[in-house]
């Protein structure tokens, strides 16, 4: 019994990137708002690791061909450079990353080229929070 529950923990904390994320709102519009999961946030050197979720209003279709209604997004953050990269794209067949995932694109790093952040966007939002310089816990 002892093996059964190890196994589950482990099955949990693997889905946790979905099942334990806690979106907080960057910016909404009419047909779509856009999230992030602030405990996501990897800082490595001058770039950060961060996932977004994007919710959509009404079904959509995927590079695939498969309708989705949100998608989550890993990304890395060039803090200095003011540029991104997607690394990893989950589509999802229901609001807020809920329901099956009907198709994925994983990236390779190193084969993408860096994209600018424009202004004014989510991605702009996004940077901002990521980038910002941390508060120390004692002040």
């Amino acid at each position: 019994m002892r093996g059964l529950h190890f196994i589950v923990g482990l099955l949990s904390l693997g889905l946790c990137p979905w099942a334990c994320a806690q979106w907080s709102e960057l910016l909404k519009e009419e047909e779509v708002a856009y999230y992030m999961d602030k405990a996501s946030v990897m800082p490595v050197h001058v770039s950060r690791y961060v996932w977004t979720l994007v919710d959509l209003s009404k079904e959509e279709k995927s590079p695939t061909g498969d309708n989705y209604r949100s998608s989550m997004v890993r990304w890395r953050v060039y803090c200095k450079s003011d540029t991104i990269i997607p690394i990893s794209v989950s589509y999802f067949e229901k609001p807020m990353g809920k329901g099956r995932e009907v198709t994925k694109q994983d990236v390779q790093e190193f084969r993408t080229r860096e994209t600018p952040i424009r202004p004014n966007t989510y991605l702009a939002a996004l940077k901002k929070e990521v980038c910002a310089p941390r508060e120390s816990a004692g002040s």
